[in-house]
């Protein structure tokens, strides 16, 4: 039976990724970066201050390297309110789990101020029983260190609980974690997803049936 439901959040709560990939389009035509498609060819969402080391880096300190991520984001939040939709289905199955009295936490590589901004947009922030963002942990997903402590604060046995993700780093975090992990096909294939070890995949919440 499961106790506890952890979501990632963009790509799997909301598609926020189209969005990501302007605000960094902006922020690089701003700062002057050529070939910067080539750069987020691989993008999916989160790990911001690791693709400006990527696309930088040694030319700036990583205080510097920080700030410009927060310029980043920034751009990000500005073009993405009032832009913000749930994947269909998404508040339904919300509210089921809610009203079922199963424990829901989110999980994200994103910043906490892109979870509040994005989860007070959808009017569910103070909703959830757990939330840790990518700015407050040691190491990010495919570190399984936030399903780990998520799993942790809700007091449940790992095979209590389920995480839906969508990305690869996601999966494999998930996974690290010896969590069941059902694939949102929003950034990769269902094969892709299971190969990565989904239990299954879906493409939005109409009709999910929690007791799988």
């Amino acid at each position: 039976m499961i106790k506890g439901v952890i979501f990632d959040m963009d790509g799997t709560i909301v598609d926020s990724l189209p969005y990501h990939y302007e605000a960094w389009k902006i922020f690089f035509n701003e700062n002057k970066v050529e070939n910067f498609s080539e750069k987020l060819k691989d993008y999916k969402g989160g790990g911001t201050l690791d693709l400006m080391t990527a696309v930088y880096g040694d030319k700036y300190s990583r205080k510097e390297l920080k700030i410009m991520t927060n310029d980043k984001e920034i751009i990000f939040r500005e073009i993405y309110k009032n832009n913000v939709v749930p994947i269909m289905g998404f508040m339904e199955m919300f509210e089921l789990i809610k009203s079922k009295h199963i424990l829901v936490g989110i999980a994200s590589n994103a910043i906490r101020k892109n979870v509040k901004m994005i989860l007070s947009e959808l009017k569910i922030y103070g909703k959830f029983d757990s939330i840790i963002c990518g700015d407050e942990v040691k190491k990010g997903k495919p570190d399984p260190e936030m399903f780990d402590e998520t799993v942790a604060r809700f007091n449940l046995k790992k095979e209590e609980c389920l995480i839906f993700e969508d990305s690869i780093e996601g999966v494999t975090a998930a996974v690290n974690s010896n969590v069941d992990v059902i694939g949102i096909t929003s950034s990769s294939s269902d094969k892709t997803l299971r190969d990565k070890g989904c239990k299954l995949t879906i493409e939005n919440y109409l009709n999910f049936d929690l007791s799988i």
